[in-house]
């Protein structure tokens, strides 16, 4: 019996309806036209499945083109439950750090090999960043994400590096193996992670791992403009602030 099945295993009628819902996520919105381009696909194959998409609420057509609809947010929703009982018990953490730096302040966790935000409180002082909750970014580019790597399975670890890779995101980013294992050494050792402008040219960030029973749970991560967060505010002042942080969540989660 014929198949839509791609060569790697996947279902192509699926790989194709995903690649829509990226681009649009990408984009914000997009005409027909515009997605069938970038996927690569025919006009007609594009209209099948904008139309399947906005038969069951996930695409909304508008004057301008096709936009991602609301449907998302109840999945997206009901996905964070997942992590309800770690983002309630770090939220008043998180409030407590927002106090003392006026900083950005992120909660983030792993999933598919990727860091993805959870939480987010930014001070008076935070700086607008591409980061909200639910969205995922390369780990190995993240102190959160180095911080979670580091407390990782070695199976896990290698896991994540071969499917996802090293990818620069600027020219800091530590983009070899040799690199990352030396840092995550580092981190090991000193329980405490930098981000010196490897996610962002003019961002750095400081983060520490929430670990109990030797269960990753997540990071918890400062972050903000790199000409601010400099010397011993962010070499010693941001970090002693996070191990106190993420122990007091530490001790929550085990008595809770």
């Amino acid at each position: 019996m014929p198949t839509d099945r791609e060569g790697g295993g996947g279902i192509k009628s699926v790989e194709t309806a995903f690649a829509i819902i990226e681009t649009l996520h990408d984009r914000r919105r997009a005409r027909l036209t515009e997605l069938a381009a970038e996927i690569d696909i025919a006009n007609s194959t594009a209209h099948e499945h904008l139309s399947t998409l906005q038969e069951h609420g996930y695409v909304i057509e508008e004057d301008d083109g096709y936009r991602l609809g609301l449907k998302f947010l109840d999945h997206g929703t009901q996905a964070k439950q997942h992590y309800q009982d770690f983002t309630q018990v770090a939220r008043p953490v998180l409030e407590q750090l927002v106090d003392e730096t006026d900083e950005a302040v992120n909660l983030v966790v792993e999933e598919h090999g990727r860091a993805v935000y959870v939480d987010r409180l930014t001070g008076d002082r935070g700086v607008p960043t591409n980061s909200w909750a639910g969205r995922r970014k390369p780990l190995h580019a993240l102190a959160s994400g180095k911080a979670i790597l580091a407390h990782l399975s070695d199976d896990r670890l290698d896991e994540i590096v071969d499917d996802r890779g090293l990818p620069a995101v600027t020219d800091q980013t530590l983009t070899s193996r040799e690199q990352l294992q030396a840092e995550l050494e580092r981190i090991r050792d000193q329980e405490i992670a930098f981000n010196d402008r490897e996610s962002h040219e003019s961002i750095r960030a400081v983060s520490a791992p929430v670990v109990l029973d030797d269960r990753v749970y997540g990071a918890v991560s400062v972050a903000g403009p790199a000409k601010r967060l400099t010397g011993s505010y962010f070499e010693n002042e941001i970090p002693d602030l996070l191990l106190g942080a993420v122990n007091e969540i530490e001790l929550k989660l085990t008595y809770q």
